[in-house]
């Protein structure tokens, strides 16, 4: 298993958690019908001390049967979500627009077809977007990069970055494709937000999620790709989450309560007592979440 980061390529990198590979498709067959997501025996939850990524070691993701099954979920592909109105307030009215990992091309509608360029691999999310008139790239970023170096004004991705394997070619890509002086807009789920203490949150594992951020880390980012800062956001929790908010957080006091340690994956009887208590709670009786911050963060920069 790899002990160097994918984002910044340090040695000094921290095991926090050994995860059962059998426990983890147990989940994913459980919750989503998908059967044998995952191939690796053992999963070490790696915390980068550098830039504060954390990474699950091995980096296994998921292929495109898994993506298909998923976006069967109405909810998977959101016409809209809070981290597009966030978007909009920096996204320029003028200029062209390259979307990465585009899904069914929601985003387009936002800042117009005829500046959109999409890219995207899953093949019925492809079909999904010409159906509404817009063509959709098959191609990765690191290549669309070296063919279209310099061309875009803006490069947003939305909820992709916590899926690749290599982060940083990734968001190399991205910056290669931006002109100079040019925004780049990276959403992702945020592990300040409520989702970060979320246990036993599979689809915040591998085969689906293999990279964790936190705000530290989106702001650690200029220090590797040439690029400043303009924001950090956070949404707020939106009504679609507010009840596995309350959920999450009358598991973590109940856990808290009890003295037990933070854990991604709990499959004891115990733990499994608890969500249920913190399920029925949730949804009986309302409360002020604590959490501040909402499911996803989105990073503004620009290219200098």
């Amino acid at each position: 298993m790899s002990n160097i980061c994918p984002l910044c390529g340090s040695v000094d990198v921290s095991a926090k958690e050994t995860i059962r590979g059998a426990e983890v498709n147990s989940l994913f067959e459980r919750n989503f019908g998908v059967p044998h997501a995952l191939t690796a025996h053992t999963l070490n939850y790696c915390v980068c001390q550098q830039c504060s990524l954390a990474f699950f070691s091995p980096l296994e993701t998921g292929g495109a049967a898994l993506y298909e099954h998923l976006q069967t979920f109405d909810w998977y592909y959101m016409e809209e979500k809070e981290e597009f109105q966030i978007a909009m307030r920096f996204v320029p009215k003028t200029g062209s627009v390259l979307e990465v990992g585009s899904g069914k091309a929601a985003f387009a509608t936002h800042v117009g077809v005829e500046r959109y360029t999409g890219l995207e691999f899953n093949s019925k999310a492809i079909e999904r977007a010409k159906e509404k008139g817009i063509a959709l790239i098959k191609e990765s970023i690191e290549d669309h990069a070296k063919s279209h170096p310099q061309k875009y004004d803006v490069v947003v991705s939305f909820q992709v970055l916590e899926h690749v394997a290599s982060p940083y070619d990734f968001i190399n890509g991205c910056v290669d494709s931006l002109k100079t002086g040019g925004l780049l807009l990276l959403a992702v789920p945020s592990s300040d937000g409520f989702a970060g203490r979320a246990i036993n949150n599979v689809l915040d594992m591998p085969p689906h999620h293999v990279t964790h951020w936190s705000e530290k880390t989106l702001r650690f980012l200029p220090q590797v790709f040439g690029l400043e800062t303009i924001a950090v956001e956070h949404e707020y929790i939106p009504d679609y989450h507010r009840q596995y908010a309350r959920k999450v957080q009358f598991e973590v006091a109940i856990r808290d309560f009890l003295g037990m340690k933070f854990k991604l994956l709990d499959m004891s009887f115990r733990s499994r007592l608890i969500a249920k208590m913190a399920g029925v709670a949730a949804h009986f009786f309302g409360t002020q979440e604590n959490f501040a911050k909402g499911h996803t963060a989105v990073g503004v920069y620009r290219k200098v």
